[in-house]
């Protein structure tokens, strides 16, 4: 059966908030020959490889990937995107967790709308998420007709055909808003965006030690060139007008 979708997982020291990512996974309602699982092991130092690596054994449709340190989740999840197999791609962070059929109904709706990148509702565990976005179903998606531009977090499905057809890769190394960046650039030259509002994909969690990536201590300078960076895809893919305004 062909692999319909890939979940890249990049990980880094989770410890137990991993275990609900790793649950969600194995309770998806799309069929376990019908996608994949790659955690992206970037220099744990704590028993997550041992217990990633059990999983693997235990599960045919997990694979682990271990790598050195990197800093950031640029890397991991390239190496993810490369070593793909499914037709979509769907990033998910190890601290957080999928909607039992979110797998399932994202694929369907990519495949029923054409689309190259699907955006599932999302819900905010102590994390602040999108509201207006998810008020409905957006099958054709714009910057103009959508306000996309609230979720740019890389929580989403990609046609893979399409990530390899621009040649869309995340930033590499320790840099924030490099997901923006790769998000940004997706749905500027997507064919279709869609979104799905009336399912709750994806669910976006705070740890108790504020430890995810984006708790991590404010660095203004690499911050406003990154944010810079990101505008400058807008400026590249729109006219000037309203759109480029946003």
């Amino acid at each position: 059966m062909p692999v319909k979708v890939s979940v890249v997982i990049p990980v880094y020291n989770p410890g137990n908030y991993i275990e609900d990512c790793v649950a969600s996974l194995r309770r998806q309602s799309l069929p376990p020959d019908e996608f994949e699982a790659i955690f992206v092991d970037d220099g744990s130092t704590d028993d997550t490889p041992a217990r990633l690596d059990a999983l693997a054994a235990e599960v045919e449709n997990i694979t682990v990937i271990h790598q050195e340190a990197s800093g950031w989740s640029g890397k991991p999840r390239n190496v993810g995107i490369e070593t793909s197999q499914g037709e979509f791609v769907m990033f998910v962070d190890n601290d957080d967790y999928l909607g039992d059929e979110a797998l399932e109904r994202m694929y369907d709706y990519a495949v029923a709308n054409g689309a190259d990148v699907v955006v599932g509702k999302m819900a905010g565990k102590g994390r602040g998420v999108p509201v207006e976005l998810f008020r409905r179903n957006h099958p054709r998606a714009t910057v103009d007709n959508a306000p996309l531009i609230d979720s740019l977090t890389p929580h989403k499905m990609f046609r893979r055909a399409f990530l390899d057809r621009i040649g869309l890769r995340f930033p590499e190394g320790r840099r924030r808003l490099e997901d923006h960046v790769f998000v940004t650039e997706a749905y500027l030259r997507a064919d279709n965006v869609s979104v799905l509002s009336d399912y709750v994909c994806y669910y976006h969690l705070k740890r108790d030690d504020a430890s995810n990536a984006g708790f991590q201590r404010f660095d203004p300078v690499g911050y406003f060139a990154n944010l810079r960076e990101a505008l400058d895809v807008v400026e590249k893919y729109t006219e000037p007008g309203p759109t480029r305004d946003r």
